[in-house]
């Protein structure tokens, strides 16, 4: 399983969303020797934290799943995806920019948790994903990072 975060974020908080690279690296490195079903191999959670003047911007796109192989050209790079699942959880920008990175963190993972509902709304696409199994080890990984 490749669980990744990508990030659209101010430029004004840039300091404050550090972390987001790291904690998406080490989303990674856990999830990766880890099998829920083939169905679903790849999950990229867009984070968006942005101020509201840009907010028009980067508005949260719908959940889209790319089951089989396909090729994409985007902003210069070319890749394969394929048993994708990719969505976007809007985070307040207020509370971003005052926490600390532990307090961020902590609402992330909350945001995070919370998006799980949208692979469980989607689980006809993905019949033999095993959410209970991906839902219980993404949660013991927050609680070993102390984050919930």
């Amino acid at each position: 399983m490749k669980l990744a975060l990508v990030q659209y974020t101010s430029a004004d908080i840039v300091k404050e969303t550090n972390f987001l690279t790291d904690f998406s690296n080490d989303l990674k490195y856990y999830f990766s020797k880890k099998e829920y079903g083939d169905s679903l191999q790849n999950i990229f959670v867009g984070i968006i934290c942005v101020s509201s003047s840009l907010e028009a911007f980067f508005k949260p796109r719908r959940p889209r799943y790319t089951k089989d192989k396909k090729h994409v050209k985007s902003e210069g790079f070319e890749y394969d995806i394929e048993k994708y699942l990719e969505f976007d959880l809007k985070l307040d920008f207020e509370i971003i920019k005052i926490a600390s990175e532990h307090e961020a963190k902590k609402y992330l993972v909350q945001e995070i948790l919370k998006s799980l509902e949208i692979i469980d709304t989607m689980k006809s696409k993905f019949k033999d994903f095993d959410l209970v199994n991906f839902k219980k080890d993404l949660e013991n990984y927050f609680k070993e990072k102390g984050l919930i």
